[in-house]
């Protein structure tokens, strides 16, 4: 299995990832998880700050939400990309996640009242994608995660890790708003790997958003954005250290 299994994948592929991964790996046994989650409250006091004075963006795949702007993000760490301007307002939440070797990408995840996230899947295998419960409005099924058939909700103060290769849906029936912290634990066997993944998803993301402008390009065969996408994750790779030393 390759790292590089889903390029492209979320929003161009037309068959479902078989992988032999759990739909929800156990990452209890990475210390640093259970530091993050006894001060979790640290978190979440940062996030409570920062709402005080600024508001979260709508996630930028407009295709898989129903409801317009019902899911919201704010990035700290964009696959390597550094956010050093938001990260000034999440210094202690920057200290914690530190401790937890490969986190190549963080943010946090805000889903609106009576909202859902469509079916649809990550763009490597080479991650463990991971949820931080912060505000969590009820911890039963009708706020809830489903990777493949598997059901699981959050809990505050609780970290989910799951298989972001397969396909997943999220939903908030509730009437209060949903917000968890989400970070993407790179794979030990995939550590030398880093910048060229990092490269090939943010080629991902550029592709997304052409999808966004033009919709019938979801309906083009995926191999064609293969000469379009890798040239692109090769020159991703070669400005993401460039654009660090830069903002930094």
């Amino acid at each position: 299995m390759t790292a590089f299994t889903h390029t492209l994948v979320s929003l161009l592929r037309k068959r479902p990832y078989k992988g032999i991964e759990p739909n929800y790996p156990n990452v209890s046994s990475i210390k640093a998880i259970h530091e993050l989650e006894a001060n979790y409250e640290i978190v979440l006091t940062e996030l409570q700050k920062y709402l005080q004075q600024y508001v979260f963006e709508p996630q930028f795949n407009t295709t898989m939400v129903e409801k317009p702007k019902s899911w919201k993000v704010r990035s700290l760490r964009v696959w390597g990309v550094e956010m050093y301007e938001i990260q000034k307002h999440f210094p202690e939440t920057i200290k914690l996640l530190a401790n937890i070797d490969g986190v190549i990408n963080v943010g946090f995840n805000l889903l609106e009242p009576q909202a859902s996230i469509k079916p649809h899947c990550g763009d490597t295998n080479a991650i463990i994608r991971c949820h931080l419960g912060l505000i969590i409005p009820k911890e039963n099924e009708t706020c809830a995660i489903k990777v493949n058939s598997e059901i699981k909700h959050w809990q505050q103060g609780k970290v989910i890790g799951f298989t972001d290769a397969y396909d997943h849906e999220a939903w908030n029936k509730t009437d209060q708003q949903r917000i968890i912290m989400l970070f993407d634990i790179l794979k030990p066997e995939y550590m030398a790997k880093k910048n060229k993944i990092c490269g090939v998803v943010l080629a991902s993301f550029y592709m997304q958003n052409l999808g966004n402008i033009f919709p019938k390009l979801y309906n083009v065969n995926p191999v064609c954005f293969v000469s379009i996408s890798y040239p692109l994750s090769f020159v991703m790779r070669l400005l993401i250290p460039i654009r660090n030393y830069l903002k930094k």
